[in-house]
């Protein structure tokens, strides 16, 4: 019994058990992603001139916020993660995409609802950033800004405000998140 035993364990800790190539199994990854609790929304921005466009995020579960990614292509972009505050409006859903597809069945479904195009007022403002796109003449370069240090979040509702300032603004946007159940 002991040598099933122990082979086994033995297996789940190698790779290639009984091959010259044998090593230590190492996991260089996260759990999360390998347990299908990691998730991502990648989206296109055209907000006019003097408007914003407001992503409601609602996690029923704490969660991990990994990345946050802005890139604006024209003029001026703020962002502003805010708590709280008075919804207006209607918002529409987001698709969200796990970050682990490599199978059909997802062992986790996901918790997080991610919609956009209300409004917000009011509230905590707990984050700001800008991001301007550099401007020379018959020139127009993307500027990028990623956000990647990890924040354990707790669950709630956070609205993502994003404003078009001193122009048109065009670009991307993409959030990463694990939800820790």
């Amino acid at each position: 019994m002991f040598d099933f035993i122990s082979s086994w364990f033995v297996s789940k800790l190698v790779t290639s058990p009984g091959k010259d190539t044998t090593r230590l199994r190492t996991d260089n990854g996260q759990t999360g992603f390998f347990e299908r609790r990691e998730f991502r929304v990648s989206e296109e921005l055209d907000i006019p001139s003097g408007t914003s466009l407001v992503y409601r995020f609602e996690s029923p579960v704490n969660f991990i916020l990994w990345e946050q990614v802005l890139e604006c292509d024209a003029n001026l972009l703020k962002f502003e993660a805010i708590v709280g505050g008075t919804e207006g409006g209607t918002f529409t859903p987001v698709p969200i995409w796990g970050k682990n597809r490599m199978t059909e069945q997802p062992e986790y479904t996901g918790q997080v609802a991610i919609s956009k195009g209300g409004t917000v007022a009011g509230g905590q403002v707990v984050e700001v950033l800008r991001i301007q796109a550099a401007g020379a003449t018959a020139q127009r370069s993307s500027v990028g800004m990623s956000v990647g240090s990890e924040r354990g979040l707790p669950a709630g509702v956070y609205h993502l405000k994003l404003s078009a300032i001193g122009g048109d603004v065009t670009g991307t946007f993409a959030l990463v998140w694990e939800e820790r159940p």
